[in-house]
């Protein structure tokens, strides 16, 4: 799954079809993912435990030529795996919340250009630009 997540799509017929105010996050959240998570972030495969935190995550404008594409801005690191493994990341997905709490909404994923395995004492780290998150994709 690439593109809006389903809450995220429901809030954009509301917003755009019904006249109902849709507030955008202030910050987003970007999580790790060992297989796609589907339309609702949690059919699959969230990292947990092992020091494991989802990171706040700014993406740059998309362009004209792609207005549906967008990839972080700067550099995103997460905490060093310790004291065991998190697997082979595959997916990434972004949500406007840090954890997963009632007020914690997906907003969409998408799958990583190559996959990490990320073993205890390693740190997964994105550069700028990493992370590419297509909308247009359902």
């Amino acid at each position: 799954m690439a593109g809006f997540g389903q809450t995220l799509r429901q809030n954009i017929v509301n917003a755009v079809l019904r006249n109902v105010t849709y507030t955008s996050p202030t910050t987003v959240y970007v999580s790790l993912h060992t297989a796609d998570p589907g339309v609702d972030g949690q059919s699959a495969g969230e990292v947990s435990g092992n020091a494991y935190a989802r990171q706040a995550v700014t993406f740059g404008a998309p362009t004209a030529a792609n207005p549906s594409v967008t990839s972080n801005s700067g550099t995103v690191t997460f905490p060093t795996a310790t004291p065991s493994n998190w697997g082979t990341i595959t997916h990434f997905g972004i949500w406007n919340h840090v954890s997963n709490t009632a007020a914690a909404n997906f907003i969409g994923a998408s799958s990583l250009s190559a996959s990490q395995v990320i073993n205890a004492g390693n740190t997964a780290s994105f550069a700028a630009g990493a992370l590419v998150h297509n909308f247009s994709s359902v």
